[in-house]
């Protein structure tokens, strides 16, 4: 039996792990300030599970027309294509970026081979995401997060 990435990242005491010859991460952390503009677009969904890219500030509250939270899940199933988050924070944070994904109304997130793949490109970062169902599959979830200064 193999060594899932949820094991990988508890034993190595890490959010980030070499898995296959990728660099995996648990956690994407992305610096904003107050002002700035979050834009999450939903590129691909590849499993029959409903998958869905959550995002928390450290601190303050990320804004979507009239609400206001300090984190938020964009569900495949439920939310737009593209959505645009305002950050409201008293000065430099950390955006933290994780995926999840459901399965019979359970919400789950960081067990068994759940991890994401991170590339920078000219539209933002693209966050290629497995769920932790059977072996790393990082076709489960693609987004791009673009951060637009304010």
């Amino acid at each position: 039996m193999s060594t899932t990435l949820g094991e990988l990242f508890a034993d190595q005491g890490t959010d980030t792990v070499s898995h296959q010859g990728r660099i995996v991460k648990a956690l994407v952390r992305i610096p904003v300030k107050n002002g700035d503009t979050v834009v999450v677009t939903r590129q691909a969904v590849g499993s029959s599970r409903n998958q869905a890219v959550k995002l928390a500030l450290a601190e303050g509250a990320l804004h979507v027309g009239d609400h206001a939270a300090p984190a938020m899940a964009l569900w495949s199933h439920t939310s737009p294509e593209t959505v645009e988050l305002t950050v409201d924070t008293s000065g430099a944070t950390t955006l933290d970026v994780w995926n999840a994904w459901s399965m019979g109304g359970v919400d789950s997130s960081w067990v068994g081979n759940a991890g994401i793949t991170t590339r920078n490109t000219s539209n933002g970062t693209v966050l290629r995401c497995s769920d932790g169902i059977g072996p790393a599959d990082f076709g489960d979830l693609e987004v791009t997060i673009a951060v637009r200064s304010a």
